[in-house]
């Protein structure tokens, strides 16, 4: 029989039980899409942006190339991005300019030696773009497009992980392993995987920067080669929101100049 003290505790092992089937069944399992939705509302808000940065690119020896750079974005319709982009330094570099138009739709070159601009075609998009580790379809990359398939495979404590399988058949990558990080909702690691199914190349955040908005910017990032072992590390030096950029700024003619 039980005793009067048994009985309390019976009661209180039943509450807590149904309490706990409570809270499991109210809890929502967030979508794929739903994630990728967060991420968005999380990124910093801006109309245009102007960057500094320094690029160092290291071999499978561990030497060190250090590259400066200065990168404008400008948000256009429908969430895409315009990029101009020009090496400051070393004098090896010293000048080249890229423009990535809305993801990367037309690609344009400037190097001064030829004094002309030359257009990347399609064909040329997934070659490394000036010995980093970024093609140029890298550069422009969207993960977040609504027209790729997107699966949340797992999830523990800290991260959410999904795979995302693009829409463009003229992409040279079959699919992105995509970790985000579940407190806060910004991507903190991608995995590429080639045509045939192996995984090339690994884009990892190092170092976030959050607003008062919780809104995030990446400061510090490292995409690394897995055939060569070759890394290009991205470090973010300051940066700028919200310029008054004239509306031909983000133009072929934009890359001849001597000052940007």
């Amino acid at each position: 029989m039980l005793n009067k003290n048994n009985i309390y505790f019976v009661i209180f092992i039943v509450i807590a039980l149904f309490g706990s089937i409570s809270l499991a069944a109210g809890a929502v399992q967030l979508t794929a899409d739903e994630i990728m939705d967060k991420v968005k509302e999380n990124q910093a808000e801006y109309e245009n942006s102007k960057t500094q940065a320094e690029m160092v690119l290291i071999d499978s020896e561990g030497k060190e190339e250090i590259r400066e750079i200065i990168m404008f974005e400008q948000e256009e319709a429908d969430d895409k991005i315009t990029m101009l982009m020009r090496f400051l330094s070393p004098k090896s570099v010293e000048g080249v300019t890229l423009l990535s138009i809305e993801n990367g739709d037309k690609i344009y070159l400037f190097m001064p030696a030829y004094q002309k601009p030359r257009r990347i075609a399609g064909s040329s998009k997934q070659e490394n773009f000036m010995g980093t580790d970024f093609s140029y379809e890298d550069l422009s990359m969207d993960y977040q497009n609504d027209d790729y398939t997107k699966e949340l495979l797992e999830e523990d404590d800290r991260q959410y992980i999904l795979e995302i399988l693009p829409a463009d058949e003229e992409l040279s990558y079959s699919k992105f392993i995509l970790y985000v990080n579940k407190a806060q909702f910004y991507v903190e690691k991608v995995e590429f995987f080639n045509l045939d199914g192996q995984h090339t190349k690994t884009l990892e955040i190092k170092e976030v920067k959050f607003d008062d908005e919780g809104r995030f910017t990446p400061m510090k990032m490292q995409i690394t080669n897995l055939s060569d072992n070759h890394q290009t590390r991205m470090n973010i030096i300051e940066i700028e929101y919200d310029l008054d950029l004239s509306s031909s700024f983000f133009s072929i003619r934009t890359l001849q100049k001597p000052v940007l």
